[in-house]
């Protein structure tokens, strides 16, 4: 069966199809060979290669575990915040207005900051 192919810059098919299309060339080979293949500029082909990705550098390790870490401090903080304006916010303006003892209000924030530790 004949396959039309669009190929890319590289060789690489970029579209098959059992129908032509704009840009596609005929090709008598089958899927399985064009998924293992890549066609040269000259028109041989070529078995593809695996490229090598070499293992991230001591600098790009300690930068994602930065950034990791500085996402779990923004989450956490702002766990805080809203749990904080949800059960302390409101005991300190009982505290202001006298309605409740100033330790009710230190002993919430204690609890809700004891629930989120820093990471």
């Amino acid at each position: 069966m004949t396959l039309h192919v669009v190929f890319t810059e590289e060789g690489l098919p970029g579209w098959i199809g059992a129908e032509p299309r704009a840009g596609s060339e005929p090709v008598d080979k089958d899927l399985a060979f064009l998924t293992l293949h890549r066609r040269t500029a000259k028109g041989a082909w070529v078995k593809r290669t695996t490229p090598v990705v070499p293992d991230p550098s001591p600098d790009e390790i300690a930068a994602a575990a930065e950034a990791e870490r500085a996402a779990l401090q923004e989450a956490r903080d702002a766990a805080l915040r809203e749990a904080l304006a949800a059960e302390a916010d409101p005991l300190f303006f009982k505290w202001q207005r006298e309605e409740c003892l100033k330790e009710d209000w230190l002993a919430a924030v204690a609890a809700t900051k004891a629930r989120f530790p820093k990471p």
